[in-house]
């Protein structure tokens, strides 16, 4: 009788550690998943952010005061759209049906809103990317942007130091042209606040991450 109770309790034992390491196989590829995704988030966001800026002075009385650098970045940010992706370690886990696994609530609850959420965020980035493409973009070519080929793939703009020519600082009297900026900095205020938010939040899910695998550690 106590050889079969032991037996037992090494079979309960046993199958608890496979269930912990198990759940820390799961967390670390979710920890993974939102390492990325937090980098991602916040570099976004302060891209949006330096857009607005960049835009908001062309559009204001110190246009003058931009030099070439300074017009063909803000002619950039707003012509670029970066589109935040859908899937990963996240959607494998809910279709794999192994999020019960999770023993902490609260991070299983937080994972099955995050699809829906991501849903949002990538439809409106986009619809930006829409617009920049339909609106910003083709006025821009229309006005000789950009004005040279640079040497190298990976750099859209290559201008030295130097004035920017009269033809770009006229385009921050455009009323045309004026409207579309401005339409595209509410597009990138929308998306700074949807990717800061979102990256609050993956920094709360890697935070319940940490102290659910400390936990397991134990």
């Amino acid at each position: 009788m106590l050889s079969i109770l032991l037996a037992f309790s090494i079979d309960a034992w046993w199958d608890g550690r496979k269930d912990r390491l198990e759940e820390r196989e799961i967390l670390a590829g979710l920890e993974v998943e939102f390492i990325d995704l937090r980098e991602r988030l916040e570099r976004w966001a302060l891209q949006n952010r330096n857009g607005i800026s960049f835009i908001e002075q062309f559009l204001s009385d110190s246009v003058s005061d931009m030099d070439l650098q300074a017009v063909e970045s803000t002619f950039l940010y707003a012509s670029i759209v970066n589109v935040l992706d859908q899937g990963g370690a996240i959607d494998a886990l809910l279709d794999s049906g192994r999020l019960e696994k999770i023993g902490d609530k609260d991070i299983r609850n937080r994972l099955l809103k995050w699809p829906d959420w991501l849903e949002d965020i990538h439809t409106n980035d986009l619809s930006a990317r829409s617009y920049a493409i339909q609106e910003v973009i083709p006025f821009l070519s229309e006005h000789g942007f950009p004005r040279t080929v640079c040497p190298e793939e990976s750099f859209y703009i290559c201008s030295g130091p130097g004035a920017a020519p009269q033809s770009y600082v006229r385009l921050a009297e455009e009323v045309e042209f004026r409207a579309i900026l401005i339409n595209r900095r509410m597009w990138m205020q929308s998306i700074a606040r949807d990717h800061e938010n979102a990256r609050e939040e993956a920094d709360e899910m890697l935070g319940l991450i940490a102290e659910r695998m400390e936990v397991l550690s134990n």
